[in-house]
């Protein structure tokens, strides 16, 4: 019995421990900024563009090419790499483009997405893309900024939709009415790549049309 007491009471501080750094983790990860200020940020500083490098996929290929003895596979591989890079480029290429012709809400900067933990950090210069996709070191930040970046929505009411996302500078996603999502269904993607033979241009570009204008409805 006294062995039975001493093991609840065991587990009762285990969980009362436990509990207490969970909580405090909590309250250290940073909230969101207001829509207001927010807004604020951006009228006085910069969106900094998030490009995808798809790193992560890219290093798998590379691994499968090098760790392959049989020549087939690795063509194979090899093909699916370059492919890839390919694909990864012309995207970015087609987003910064977009939102060069169609943003003018704010400044604007371009960062790899490998970058953003050195942005979050405070890393204000090396780390932004000229627009040959290198790095330019004469491209700086200054002042405050917003994050945006091209993918599937980081709100669960719109988890299948894909659109620009916008985020503060803690990379935490802003709330309404602030329009940190702006997308474009995939059906009427679809329609439009189909009977109206758009491009992938297109759509960025209407894309970007579109969240700028959001934003001057929201922020004038």
């Amino acid at each position: 019995m006294k062995a039975m007491k001493l093991q609840t009471l065991m587990l009762g501080l285990f969980a009362f421990f436990f509990g207490t750094i969970a909580h405090g983790q909590q309250a250290n990860i940073a909230q969101p900024i207001s829509a207001t200020e927010a807004m604020e940020v951006l009228k006085n500083g910069t969106l900094v563009v998030r490009l995808s490098t798809n790193i992560r996929k890219i290093e798998a290929l590379e691994m499968m090419v090098a760790n392959t003895t049989r020549e087939k596979d690795r063509q194979r591989f090899e093909k699916m790499l370059a492919e890839t890079q390919e694909d990864t480029r012309n995207h970015n290429l087609w987003l910064m483009e977009a939102f060069q012709k169609n943003y003018t809400f704010s400044k604007l900067l371009f960062m790899p997405d490998t970058a953003a933990t050195l942005l979050k950090t405070g890393v204000k210069k090396g780390i932004f893309y000229g627009s040959d996709l290198q790095i330019d070191p004469a491209a700086a930040l200054e002042g405050g900024f917003l994050v945006a970046f091209n993918g599937n929505s980081t709100s669960d009411q719109k988890t299948n939709n894909e659109g620009i996302n916008v985020l503060d500078h803690n990379m935490q996603p802003l709330r309404e009415p602030f329009p940190f999502f702006v997308g474009r269904t995939s059906i009427r993607r679809m329609f439009e790549e189909t009977f109206n033979k758009t491009t992938e241009l297109d759509h960025y570009n209407r894309l970007v049309a579109k969240f700028q204008q959001r934003l001057v409805e929201f922020g004038g």
